[in-house]
Formats: C-alpha cells, structure tokens, sequence
C-alpha cells in the first residue's frame, strides 16, 4: 500500500485514513466499546458454574476491548498521517509526539505501568492526557488533509 492509498483497516498502522472513513470507524469502534463496557460480565459468574469458563470469558472480553483499543490507536494514527503528510517535517514529527504523549503513554500506564508503579500522580496525568487525546481525536474529524 502506498503513503497516499486511502484505507478503511482497522489493524493498519500504515497509509492514510480520510476524515469520513475515520469518523464512520471511529463511530463503529466507539460503539462497540461502549457496548461491551456496559454489559455486566462481571454478573454473569452466578450463572455460569464453572470457574475456569468464567476466567476465559472475562479474558476473552478484556482481549476483545484491548484489541479495539489498538484499532482506534491505528485509524487515530493514520488520521495524524493524513493531515501532516503536506506539511514540513518538523510539524509531522510534533504530531508523532503528540499521538505517543496523548494516546500512547496514558494507555500504557493504565493497562501496564500502574500494576507495578502506583501513583497518584501518575494516574491523574495519564487520565488528563486521555481526556485531552478523547477531545483531540474528535477535532481530528475537522482537520483537512491533502
């Protein structure tokens, strides 16, 4: 696929996204983690009588939300490539930054870093920056590319 090949993958982290591809696919993967996160599987352990199925469905469910997770993170990232593909080198590398600052290190620190170094600090940042990389990638949607 070339850099300027417009694509609608969710596991790409290569080529370019336009802002309607990006806004239905950042609508369908908003929707479904917002669909699973209120689906109580948490309930479902008096109905299921084995512990060992209950364990795999609340893993399977966990890796099911952390892979829409990491296509969100690759159409945020190709959306990023796609209005900073035109302009100078300088500005894409401060957009690269700013994609690892707001999106990739709060991430991190909530799913790993935070298991073995619990701050308060630390999480209070990591959520700012989400809050911040959530705001960002909806003005994403208004950024012309090329």
């Amino acid at each position: 696929m070339t850099e300027k090949e417009y694509n609608n993958d969710y596991f790409s982290w290569l080529g370019v996204i336009n802002r309607k591809n990006y806004i239905i696919n950042m609508f369908i993967l908003t929707a479904i983690i917002i669909l699973t996160s209120l689906i109580p599987f948490q309930n479902f352990e008096k109905y299921i009588n084995f512990s060992f199925i209950y364990t795999t469905l609340l893993f399977l469910v966990g890796f099911f939300k952390f892979m829409i997770i990491m296509s969100a993170l690759s159409v945020i990232y190709r959306r990023i490539a796609d209005f900073s593909a035109s302009k100078s080198y300088k500005f894409k590398m401060n957009m690269y930054r700013v994609f690892v600052i707001f999106y990739v290190l709060p991430l991190l620190y909530l799913f790993c870093i935070r298991y073995f170094f619990d701050f308060y600090i630390l999480y209070i940042f990591s959520l700012a920056m989400g809050c911040l990389g959530f705001i960002s990638a909806i003005l994403f949607c208004f950024i012309k590319g090329d």
